[in-house]
This record gives C-alpha cells, structure tokens and sequence, in this order.
C-alpha cells in the first residue's frame, strides 16, 4: 500500500471515532414509546350484520376520570367512510376511547398500545 492511502485511511478513522465520541458523558437518553392505534367503527343493522359506520369521531384520553369528565382530550380524529381511523406515533401505552356520534351517542372503550406494536380496536354501536 503506498503511503497516501494509509494516511487517509488513518485519517478517516480518526475522524470517525472523534466524531462518535460524545461531550457530555452524563448525557442521558431516553427513549421515545412509539405505537399506533388502528379503529374501527361498526353498526349493526335490522339483518344484525355489521356494517362501517361514517361521521363518529374518537377521542382518546390518559384517564378514566378524564374520559367520564370528557377533558384532556390527547388525541381526536373522525373515523372515514369506511368507519376507520388510525392514530400513529402514540406516545403512551394506555389509553381510554370514546367514540361519540351524533344520532347514535357514545361508546366506551380502552386499550394498551405497547411501543413499537399496533392496537386494533373495534367499536360497536
């Protein structure tokens, strides 16, 4: 190998473990839970078969308290015409659902959303 390359082969190894080293070596961090929660929505006719049902919109809540109160909503969205919705990038483990609609009311339900997985949930009117 002739010397040039050696050096900057020396070099760009250098580089790379100066750069990976870190300045604050009490640094602390912590991981982000990520998870998804994938809804759907259904309403069983006069034959009793489901069927999506459109214009309800989920909310989702920390507490049961908060839910039954109805504040501190984390996250809402409406569900689309084909009764579904999904939330992504859920911070939290656990939550507490409601679904409200205008003609049919309100629906309860809850689940754990574990980081990194996704939750299915279906709600029945």
């Amino acid at each position: 190998m002739n010397r040039n390359i050696i050096y900057s082969l020396s070099f760009l190894i250098y580089t790379f473990f100066i750069s990976c080293k870190g300045d604050n070596k009490n640094e602390i961090i912590t991981p982000i839970h990520s998870a998804s929660l994938q809804i759907t929505v259904l309403r069983q006719n006069t034959s009793h078969i489901l069927h999506p049902l459109s214009g309800v919109t989920v909310y989702l809540f920390l507490s049961d308290i908060d839910r039954t109160q109805n504040q501190n909503v984390k996250f809402s969205k409406t569900v689309n015409d084909s009764g579904k919705v999904s939330f992504n990038a859920l911070p939290d483990d656990y939550y507490f659902i409601l679904a409200s609609h205008p003609s049919y009311g309100t629906n309860k339900s809850e689940t754990a959303t574990p980081d990194k997985s996704v939750s299915y949930e279906e709600i029945d009117y």
